[in-house]
């Protein structure tokens, strides 16, 4: 029996079969996505069409390498990019292309949503959430705003998972994960807004999709899709999430007490909680996850760019610079570095490297220092969500660094729990076909849980166990507090971005 799960990025769409009894990936592929030339700066569109192709050429080069085997594929989900913004009129064609994650044309219009709302305290209170400048919230204002005839041509509001779910089976709905990343929605209670939508305006109501409850299956692949695709049994479609939440499940966050970090573009630490756990702060978020609870995220956007800054400045490989930081001692001989501020992506963020004398200021401290300053920083977020009552026994590394028991061991002791890495790593697609399983087995009434198909498909490395060492904990909870105070003051005095 197999499963297939298909990731949808901003990058790429990726498709892969899951053979249940194995436990193995038995297919794979992948297709490359490109943006629309020519936008304005800030501006980042795709054509939603695009999606659609990538995954039908991924998924037909799956079954094709499956040959005969493809009827063994009983049910498929997608995970996608959250906080695309797609746009269909009453004929069900597209309006203009998909505004996707990272477009950030509609500053303005977050800024008036904040003043209108009382900032992230404010947000928090109503919706469990603060508001991203790429949110769906954000683009739908600018759209009424900016293109006030597209905005009265559209019927229906959807994000890319949507959208291709709409073309996978016919059915407009859309599940509690997506929503609960577009500023629309009530994370907390898991309904749309009411007041977010009226700000908009009370025409949206009949523009958002139904969101999904407890029932995972979507419907069955349309029959042209199904005989394109050489199929001749019935190919069941589960309602899928957001691509975060997809790469949480795809990583085994099903359980409280596991915490994951997932170092990819960014620094990113998931907990899942059975209880919405809002930070009025707005320091970590607060989204819904893929199986029915509640899934708390923080990121540290400046960590791959501060460490590809110093990598690249001194011609190391990611491992060179591990092996230059293990020659160093904790704390690097007094070297602190703060990570590239925010603007990093974008070239302009700053960081320093504070407490230099003759004496550290050696290669092998400077990559120690690097790596303790990310660390701290993701730290951080996990310190954070143990404030908000997450009671995490353990962390998952995963992305970049994950082969490295240097990078493994500095995360069990800047977190204080044993850290620990997967023998796969499938992201997203892995996710998405867990969540088709799921649905599958829902259908047939045979109730198998998210944590029973996570836990069997999700393998740990038993040989890539690291315990902390309390001495080394309590040292980074101290190097923490210095960072974060040297940190505050020189952005507060403008010293630092």
């Amino acid at each position: 029996m197999y499963f297939l799960g298909v990731e949808s990025a901003e990058s790429e769409t990726r498709a892969i079969v899951v053979d249940l009894e194995s436990a193995t990936v038995v297919a794979s592929a992948s297709s490359p996505h490109t943006l629309v030339e020519g936008v304005p700066i800030g501006s980042q569109e795709q054509d939603p069409t695009a999606w659609i192709a990538a995954l039908d050429q991924t998924v037909k080069e799956c079954l094709n390498s499956l040959g005969s085997a493809r009827d063994q594929v009983v049910a498929m989900s997608v995970g996608a990019q959250s906080k695309g913004l797609v746009l269909l009129d009453e004929n069900n064609s597209i309006v203009r292309p998909a505004k996707i994650e990272g477009d950030i044309s509609a500053l303005k219009q977050l800024q008036a949503l904040n003043r209108n709302f009382g900032g992230a305290l404010g947000l928090s209170e109503l919706i469990g959430n603060r508001i991203e400048v790429d949110s769906l919230v954000c683009k739908l204002l600018w759209l009424k705003e900016r293109e006030p005839n597209n905005f009265q041509k559209t019927t229906s509001v959807m994000q890319p998972r949507e959208f291709i779910n709409y073309w996978l089976t016919g059915v407009k709905k859309t599940d509690a994960g997506d929503a609960s990343r577009t500023g629309l929605f009530d994370v907390p209670n898991r309904k749309w807004s009411q007041t977010m939508v009226d700000f908009i305006d009370p025409k949206l109501n009949e523009m958002l999709s139904p969101v999904a409850g407890t029932e995972k299956l979507l419907g069955p692949l349309r029959s042209e899709i199904a005989k394109s695709w050489g199929l001749s049994k019935e190919l069941l479609v589960g309602i899928g999430s957001g691509r975060s939440m997809m790469r949480a499940l795809g990583a085994g966050t099903v359980d409280p007490s596991t915490g994951v970090l997932d170092f990819a573009s960014s620094g990113t630490v998931w907990g899942v909680g059975k209880k919405p756990q809002v930070d009025p702060r707005g320091e970590v978020d607060l989204w819904c996850d893929a199986t029915d609870q509640w899934l708390s995220h923080f990121t540290e956007e400046r960590a791959v760019a501060s460490m590809e800054m110093i990598r690249k400045h001194y011609g190391w490989t990611g491992l060179d610079m591990e092996q230059a930081a293990s020659k160093a001692s904790l704390g690097a001989g007094g070297l602190m570095a703060l990570p590239l501020g925010h603007g990093a992506a974008t070239g302009k963020g700053e960081g320093m490297l504070h407490g230099i004398t003759a004496l550290n200021f050696t290669q092998s401290n400077v990559a120690r220092a690097t790596l303790e300053g990310i660390a701290s920083g993701i730290s951080f977020g996990y310190h954070r969500m143990v404030e908000l009552d997450h009671d995490f026994k353990s962390i998952r590394v995963t992305g970049r660094g994950v082969g490295s028991k240097f990078w493994r061991q500095l995360i069990a002791d800047v977190t204080g729990v044993p850290s620990c890495t997967l023998v796969t790593h499938e992201g997203a697609a892995l996710g998405a076909a867990i969540h088709a399983a799921v649905t599958y087995f829902q259908q047939r009434a045979e109730n198998l849980s998210f944590t029973e198909m996570a836990n069997y498909l999700v393998l740990v490395d038993d040989s890539s166990w690291c315990e902390p060492s309390q001495e080394n904990h309590d040292f980074y909870l101290e190097q923490l507090s210095k960072q974060q105070y040297l940190a505050e003051t020189l952005i507060g005095a403008g010293f630092l971005v």
